[in-house]
This record gives C-alpha cells, sequence and structure tokens, in this order.
C-alpha cells in the first residue's frame, strides 16, 4: 500500500505544537538558569570535554533528539508543506542529527572550538536562548489554544 493511502494520525497534526512549546519550555529553563547563575553553560561544556562518558551520551541523547523532533514534524513526502513552524523544527531535528554524529566522532576537537567560541561569554547566547524559548512557546501555545 502506497504511503499516501495510509491516513495520518490524528494527533500528527499537533506534532509541531507539541515540539515547539517542549522545546520553547526547555530553552527559556536553560537560559533562565544560565542568566540566574552565569558560567554554568561553560562549567558544563567543560565537564563535557573532560569526560568521554559525557561525550557519548550528549551524542546519543542529540542524536534521538534530533531523530524525534526530525520525524515527528515532516511531512508525508519528507518536508511538511505549507507548515513553517513544522519545516523549521524538521530542519532543527536534521541539525541535531548531524551535531550529534560531530560530538560522537570528533568531541575532543568539536568541545574545543566551542570552549574559544563561547568562552565565558554566555550571556548574550542565554539571552538568545530566552528569546527563541519566548517565540517556540508562544508558537506552540497559540496552535494549540
Amino acid at each position: 500500500m502506497p504511503d499516501a493511502a495510509i491516513p495520518a494520525a490524528p494527533y500528527a497534526a499537533h506534532a509541531p505544537a507539541w515540539s515547539a512549546l517542549i522545546l520553547g519550555l526547555f530553552l527559556l529553563a536553560a537560559a533562565i538558569d544560565e542568566l540566574r547563575r552565569p558560567g554554568q553553560w561553560h562549567r558544563m561544556i567543560e565537564e563535557i570535554e573532560g569526560s568521554p562518558a559525557l561525550q557519548m551520551l550528549t551524542g546519543l541523547f542529540e542524536i534521538i533528539f534530533g531523530t524525534l523532533l526530525y520525524l515527528a514534524n515532516r511531512g508525508p513526502d519528507g518536508w511538511p508543506a505549507g507548515d513553517p513552524l513544522a519545516l523549521v523544527l524538521t530542519i532543527l531535528g536534521g541539525l541535531a542529527v548531524i551535531e550529534a554524529l560531530a560530538v560522537t566522532a570528533f568531541a575532543d576537537r568539536y568541545v574545543r572550538f566551542w570552549m574559544r567560541k563561547l568562552g565565558t561569554r554566555t550571556r548574550p547566547l542565554a539571552i538568545l536562548a530566552l528569546l527563541l524559548g519566548l517565540g517556540f512557546t508562544a508558537a506552540g501555545l497559540l496552535r494549540l489554544v
């Protein structure tokens, strides 16, 4: 039976809304933590850099997250048609999978690269995460209400 003949699950229409809401809430919480206690992200990356186990677990978590985000939001033909939020989430999922592979295969170089770029200047990144979190949370809530 061709894929087009298989009806979409009734909850599939809500996948972008729930994905955006959950991602947005996570970004908000992470940003608030960094703004409340500056330097947490820097210390976290230092810990990942020093631990092969954390490097592997980070890659594993990110590939699972990216895959779920990609698969939950893509359309029947692979790309979400006419839904900008689903398109953004699908692209983010794909990018997360690529980053997960980079973290897993080249953690030493990849983490060192981000340590040099990020340094201790995490406030602007936390503010960006806060704004993205607000945007994703609002987009998810507006779709669910």
